[in-house]
């Protein structure tokens, strides 16, 4: 018995903690899924899941980039490879889960930090997605660039376009097509749609789109005749803000609502009614704190904790009943803890 004890020890050992080879990780891998650790769904600052996250891993760096036109803003973080760990701070890093050689699964391990608040990343091999692409539009001259397989840029555009406009700005968007053609070294912006007429504004954006073919990095796409890039533009001005933002393959001007979520002003708002709670608990007001919590909710649903704290107040309380209508309302949002205390306390 105890030599089958043994063995099993060894066996969970040689599972969890073997020591991966640093070449299987190494390479461009494409996120396509995330979850949190527990398995719920994306919460709280995660409920928007990256609409492109790309990690480059290569000799001891681990580059991360959410643009799948430029890396400019490329982040690199160094790393230890530890057994299945790839630790990049004192505190923090990521357990790899599963590594094959088209691949990866990647969850989060931060001190102090408990499952529902880290998340788990599924990607793939660039080179597959790129494959895939090819064989799909191997007979095509003309292709429509997207998300994962597009040419990048060595510089953004964005911020060629704000300092094209000198803080000239006004309230308007529009839709465009970027069209790029390789073997005549030249781009031409279309402009589908504008919510303002102001033929100088627009002509300033296909000037400086345009002008941008030395820019982008055609390597990979010199076998076809044009690339076609659509985008939405939103140009604003307001108290707290002013600029233009540009998000490439769509035509969907409520993109800015899905990407940039809550507006910030709900989140303030948020953020302080979730404080006035927290100060009203420790007070003993707790119906004046789940007033707090509830509105803190309701200015930004993405606050999950807000909910939480809401359905603990009420059991403490001994208002079970009321308790358990939030628990459910957490687990119908996807979230493991919520359906678990929901199941635990409630009939």
């Amino acid at each position: 018995m105890k030599k089958l004890f043994l063995v099993i020890c060894f066996l969970f050992f040689s599972i969890n903690y073997a020591q991966i080879n640093s070449s299987k990780i190494e390479g461009y891998w494409i996120k396509y899924r995330g979850e949190m650790k527990d398995g719920s769904d994306l919460s709280g600052t995660f409920s928007e899941d990256s609409g492109y996250m790309e990690y480059r891993i290569n000799q001891g760096k681990l580059c991360i980039n959410s643009n799948p036109v430029h890396r400019v803003n490329e982040s690199c973080l160094d790393f230890t490879l530890i057994n299945n760990f790839i630790k990049t701070s004192q505190y923090s890093g990521f357990v790899v889960e599963k590594v094959t050689k088209d691949s990866l699964i990647l969850c989060e391990k931060i001190d102090g930090l408990a499952d529902d608040k880290l998340e788990r990343s599924y990607f793939v091999k660039q080179e597959v997605i790129i494959s895939k692409f090819k064989e799909e539009n191997k007979n095509e001259r003309n292709i429509v660039a997207s998300k994962l397989f597009s040419p990048k840029t060595s510089g953004t555009i964005e911020l060629d376009l704000n300092k094209a406009f000198k803080n000239n700005y006004s309230n308007f968007e529009l839709v465009g097509n970027l069209k790029i053609y390789p073997a005549k070294k030249k781009i031409k912006t279309e402009i589908t749609f504008a919510t303002q007429k102001d033929s100088a504004r627009i002509r300033l954006v296909k000037k400086v789109m345009d002008s941008s073919f030395e820019k982008w990095n055609l390597k990979a796409f010199k076998e076809y005749e044009s690339i076609e890039i659509p985008f939405v533009l939103k140009s604003e001005i307001t108290k707290t803000f002013w600029g233009i933002s540009v998000i490439f393959f769509t035509t969907d001007l409520t993109e800015f609502e899905r990407i940039y979520g809550v507006k910030m002003e709900d989140i303030r708002k948020s953020s302080d009614c979730f404080n006035k709670g927290l100060i009203a608990y420790e007070e003993k007001k707790y119906l004046e704190s789940i007033e707090y919590f509830s509105e803190s909710y309701k200015f930004n649903s993405k606050n999950i904790d807000a909910l939480y704290n809401k359905a603990a107040i009420y059991f403490e309380s001994g208002d079970k009943e009321n308790a358990c209508k939030v628990w459910l309302e957490i687990s119908i949002l996807g979230q493991a803890e919520g359906k678990q205390l929901f199941l635990k306390n409630c009939e």
